[in-house]
């Protein structure tokens, strides 16, 4: 099966909210999907087929900070190693664009029941001897 999968930098914002929906999260405007992707430093898609199955982005500030903001795999898919992938081509790409020398800190939140996911990556879970706990805040602009 690994075999007809393929890997790109392209997706649409109505491709975006199919992952995020395939995860049980919620789907955002079409608008704010289509600004998001196109403001993603780097970007894989994985399709099987035209079929989008999986999908990660970061956004790296080309200094040392790089927030890897979703990796996406649809459920009948999770398992056969494309997360690893795309988050293993993510992290690369960033290190390609830095300089002999950066050092990089990447960051993500991990959904809830993923944690050993990105730890078997060389993530570490916060807080931690070094870091404080990770944080977030949802906003709605009226």
């Amino acid at each position: 099966m690994m075999k007809d999968i393929t890997f790109s930098d392209r997706m649409t914002g109505e491709e975006y909210n199919e992952m995020r929906m395939s995860v049980d999260w919620r789907p955002i405007s079409g608008r704010q999907a289509d600004r998001g992707i196109e403001h993603t430093t780097f970007l894989i898609a994985a399709r099987c087929g035209e079929k989008i199955i999986g999908m990660g982005r970061v956004l790296f500030d080309f200094g040392y900070t790089a927030y890897i903001g979703d990796v996406i795999v649809a459920p009948q898919f999770q398992g056969k190693g494309i997360g690893r992938r795309i988050t293993q081509g993510l992290m690369d790409r960033v290190m390609e664009a830095s300089d002999p020398g950066d050092r990089i800190m990447f960051i993500l939140g991990a959904a809830k029941g993923k944690e050993g996911f990105y730890e078997k990556l060389g993530f570490k879970k916060r807080p931690n001897d070094f870091s404080g706990c990770g944080m977030s805040m949802w906003k709605m602009r009226e």
